[in-house]
């Protein structure tokens, strides 16, 4: 899959030469890659450690085949590499502060709604009691940034999470693997239909 996001993105006009060109380094138009190196098992058990976590699989799978990533699209420009990866309250403490703000008022999202992913999602259907628990591993990208909520676990995988300006709340999958997916098919959604 992140194969075939730099091939997109690399033959995406608005990255060869429009506004979003200067998201790309001559390193990666020569190499034909986004990625970097994978991960060593050292690098992951040092990250493991230093948040006091074990990794999601899907996750951890995409840091050994690249420690950082990016752009993933048009609005996220770039996964960190485990080294700066580090809890959204450490990084964007007011942020969260701001989101918490309801938290004890507001009574929390029931299971039946919550748990509702895909087209049928209602992205204002977040949990507040989770803003600080979240772990953010992409940079702000077009407004926006991408986290996982080891809170929610399905099958083994942590949820997934999509901030953006424009997004009231915030958009969640299942998985890391998921989220990749998703926004690998709306950036071609939105690259074809820019075509036309």
């Amino acid at each position: 899959m992140l194969h075939q996001i730099s091939r997109e993105i690399l033959a995406d006009p608005a990255f060869s030469s429009g506004s979003l060109a200067d998201r790309l380094t001559a390193e990666q138009r020569q190499s034909q890659w986004l990625g970097a190196p994978g991960a060593t098992e050292a690098e992951l058990d040092a990250m493991e450690e230093r948040l006091h976590i074990t990794l999601p699989p899907s996750y951890r799978a995409f840091l050994q085949a690249s420690n950082g990533f990016g752009p993933l699209n048009r609005f996220i420009w770039r996964l960190k590499p485990c080294a700066e990866v580090d809890w959204l309250v450490k990084t964007e403490a007011e942020l969260v502060e701001m989101w918490e703000v309801d938290v004890e008022t507001v009574p929390s999202v029931p299971d039946e709604e919550y748990f509702i992913y895909g087209k049928k999602q209602n992205s204002v259907q977040v949990r507040g009691e989770y803003f600080r628990g979240l772990l953010l591993v992409s940079d702000w990208g077009d407004a926006g940034f991408l986290a996982l909520n080891p809170d929610v676990h399905h099958q083994g995988e942590w949820e997934a999470w999509h901030f953006a300006n424009w997004i009231p709340g915030a958009v969640r999958y299942r998985s890391f693997a998921e989220l990749v997916q998703a926004h690998l098919a709306a950036y071609q959604a939105i690259k074809n239909g820019a075509r036309q």
